[in-house]
């Protein structure tokens, strides 16, 4: 997947990817270099969700991970691994949270909904794989991948604001 080669993620296969990409998220929002804690309100990982991911071996009930493909430029040296942390406000004076993690062509989306909203039962868009452990298999990459530059910005960082 790293590499960009297809593969059929079963549902063992997407817990897996699930909870290695979700711990490594975890371990990287928590280095040092990331800067000060935000407020508890208004963490992206909260403090207790690697608790309940490794107790549970599963990602919380507002907790959700797509993965996507990474296409990068041809002359452009890119880095091979990064990661962002971004939060999105909506109308309702709560908020989204979203972390999200490439290595090489991998991308994996870690999203923290408010509490008592879930996700959409709708398709995803054609650049996201949606992972459903004990749900039917998913095939990777997705049809459509995330290009590099301004696509790639839109991609990784949520706008501040939504009207849902």
């Amino acid at each position: 997947m790293i590499r960009g080669l297809p593969t059929v993620l079963t549902p063992d296969r997407q817990a897996t990817v699930a909870l290695w990409s979700a711990k490594t998220l975890m371990v990287a929002y928590r280095a040092p270099q990331f800067g000060p804690r935000p407020r508890p309100e208004e963490e992206v990982i909260l403090p207790a969700a690697p608790e309940r991911l490794h107790r549970d071996r599963a990602l919380g009930p507002t907790m959700l991970m797509a993965l996507a493909n990474y296409q990068p430029t041809k002359y452009a040296r890119e880095p091979f691994f990064t990661q962002t942390f971004e939060r999105m406000e909506h109308d309702t004076g709560q908020s989204s949270y979203c972390a999200t993690l490439k290595i090489g062509h991998f991308v994996a989306q870690l999203v923290r909904l408010p509490d008592g909203m879930y996700p959409p039962a709708r398709q995803p868009p054609p650049h996201l794989a949606l992972l459903q452990p004990g749900g039917s298999s998913v095939h990777w990459p997705p049809p459509t991948p995330v290009r590099a530059g301004a696509e790639w910005k839109v991609f990784a960082h949520l706008p501040e604001r939504t009207g849902t």
